[in-house]
Order: structure tokens, then C-alpha cells, then sequence
């Protein structure tokens, strides 16, 4: 071979090597997204307000990273990720800050990044009720019962944050503002439905007797509750008048014939029992003058109902027109 030929041999080589036959250099390859180290994944916070960190995510692409790349951020439970839309940066990473929905309870949040592998990413978050806010009656109310005895239905407050979540451990103060009335206990703490709770003593005279529910600083507070304490026409007689069983609540002995009495005004009751201690039933809707007896042998708590003003309730608790026999 000629000296000009060898040349020209290697000068072909170098423009192979070179690529001098055309770019065929690959582009970056698929893009891979994944929660980054340290993520922001499972963290505690309060409703309505941001995690303390943000979450994090890196994309890569053949395991280096990948900057420039958009990443949506979404979040479930009326929540947020601010901002909605972020870019990676030179770390292939994304961040965003996550403030928390009103619904106390586990929530969720999401990134995603459009053709890429592990998209979307999920993060999990609890979030704890706020601070307690608002407090309300949840029931109790406007019973009706002989003088001095304990009534039947506790009465009962629900606390709630500003988001209406039911906010335990709450202490409630009650109070009976009527002589010769009683709670017990005089102050209890809410549960994890936000509901405090006591026991009502009706005085030993007849009349209005009423209960307050104190929180000091909370709206709706105080809440008051009134019950009516009734002079029975017999130890052993319970009265049917103004859609009310009077007492509500009878204590006897076994043995006792209890005798229900539809009184003059009347209309339109009757005795239905509720399991599992029943009671022979009256269940034909009358008006007065009406009586109907009962004697109790077994040792239980009896419950019962009128069908036309009243109602079974739940948990075998009727409510409305209804009323309780405890038999010693």
C-alpha cells in the first residue's frame, strides 16, 4: 500500500470512530418516579393545617436524575399540595407542602408525573381533630320522672372542633340549678365521640328541674337542659298524660301489679314492650278513661314505648313517649 493510500485508510477510520457515518447517540431512556429519602410520607398533623414536612419525590431515568421533569400534586379529603404543579430539580427532586383536609381520620395525597413508572406516588397522612371549638345537647332532655328519683336518660353534650370533628377529653362541668336536684358526676371528660355524659336527680318537690353544661370558652356554652319532676297519684300508678308516661321510671319490688292509667285529655296511646324483658303488651291505641295492669315477678329493667308518640329507639332504648320499670 501506497503512503497516499495508508492515508487515506486511516483518515476513513478516524471519521468512523468519530461518527462521521451519522448521531446515533440514544436519548434518555423511560423516566421512573418514587417517593425520595426523606419522603414526607406518614406524618400526624392537625385538620385544616400544613405537615411540618413536605413531601418528596425523585425521578430518574436509568437511575440518574432527571431534572426539568413537571410533577402534579394532589390531595384527597377537601385537602392540598402547594404548589399544584412542581419541577424537579439537578436531584431529580420534586417537592410540594401538604395541608391537611377538615375530616379528621386518615388522608391522602399524590404525585404524578405523566409516562413515568411508579406514577402516581401516594402518601398517607393521620389527621387529629383541632382544638374543641363548639359544644351542643346530644340528648337527655325534657324528661319526665317522680320526684327524687335518678332519671333513666343520661344527658349529654357533644364537643366539636371547628370543622364539627368530635373532640375527646374535654372537661364538662354540670351543675343542677334547681334546689334539691343532683348530678353525678359533677364533671366529666368527653370520649372519642366527643360526648360527655351525667345523671340526673329530680328534686323532691314537683316542677320544672333544670341541668347546665359548662365549658368555659366554648360556643353554645352553657347548655341547658330541662326535666319535670311529678308527684305520682300512686306508688305504684303511672299515668298517661301530655304524650308522657309519668313517672318515666318506676322502682318497685317483685311482685308489685304496676296499673297504667289513661287520665282525662288522653288520646290516642298505648303500651308497646321492648326486648329482651317484656312486659304483657296493651298495644291497642286508646283514649282515657283507660287503665291496664301488670304484675312483675321477675327482677329486670322493663321497657316500653307508645307506639303512636314514641319509638324503639336503638340499642333497646325506645325514646319520645316512653318510660322504664326497674324491678328489685
Amino acid at each position: 500500500m501506497t503512503g497516499r493510500a495508508l492515508a487515506l485508510t486511516l483518515l476513513a477510520l478516524a471519521a468512523a470512530a468519530c461518527g462521521g457515518g451519522g448521531d446515533t447517540t440514544d436519548g434518555p431512556g423511560p423516566l421512573t418516579v418514587a417517593q425520595a429519602s426523606p419522603s414526607g410520607d406518614a406524618q400526624a398533623g392537625t385538620v385544616g393545617a400544613a405537615l411540618a414536612s413536605p413531601l418528596r419525590v425523585v425521578i430518574t431515568s436509568g437511575g440518574a436524575p432527571q431534572a426539568g421533569v413537571a410533577v402534579a400534586w394532589a390531595s384527597g379529603s377537601g385537602g392540598s399540595v402547594a404548589p399544584a404543579s412542581a419541577t424537579s430539580d439537578a436531584a431529580g427532586i420534586a417537592t410540594g407542602t401538604w395541608t391537611l383536609g377538615h375530616a379528621a381520620g386518615a388522608q391522602s395525597a399524590a404525585a404524578t408525573v405523566a409516562n413515568a413508572n411508579g406514577s402516581p406516588v401516594t402518601f398517607s397522612a393521620a389527621a387529629a381533630a383541632g382544638p374543641a371549638a363548639t359544644m351542643s345537647s346530644a340528648g337527655g332532655g325534657g324528661q319526665t320522672g317522680a320526684t327524687g328519683i335518678a332519671l333513666t336518660t343520661p344527658l349529654q353534650v357533644r364537643i366539636v372542633d371547628q370543622f364539627g370533628n368530635p373532640v375527646a377529653g374535654t372537661a364538662v362541668a354540670w351543675a343542677s340549678t334547681t334546689v334539691g336536684g343532683s348530678v353525678d358526676p359533677a364533671s366529666s371528660n368527653s370520649n372519642a365521640q366527643g360526648i360527655a355524659s351525667t345523671v340526673q336527680t329530680l328534686p323532691g318537690t314537683a316542677g320544672s328541674a333544670s341541668v347546665t353544661a359548662t365549658v368555659a370558652g366554648l360556643a353554645g356554652s352553657p347548655v341547658t337542659f330541662t326535666s319535670t319532676a311529678v308527684v305520682t297519684t300512686g306508688a305504684n300508678t303511672i299515668e298517661l298524660r301530655n304524650s308522657q308516661f309519668q313517672p318515666s321510671q318506676l322502682t318497685v319490688p317483685a311482685g308489685t301489679t304496676v296499673t297504667f292509667v289513661w287520665n282525662d285529655g288522653a288520646v290516642g296511646h298505648s303500651i308497646v314492650p321492648e326486648p329482651p324483658a317484656t312486659i304483657p303488651s296493651d298495644p291497642a291505641v286508646v283514649a282515657a278513661q283507660h287503665t291496664y295492669s301488670v304484675t312483675f315477678t321477675a327482677p329486670g329493667t322493663y321497657r316500653y314505648y307508645c307506639s303512636v308518640h314514641g319509638d324503639p329507639g336503638t340499642g333497646g332504648i325506645p325514646t319520645g313517649m316512653a318510660g322504664t320499670i326497674i324491678v328489685q
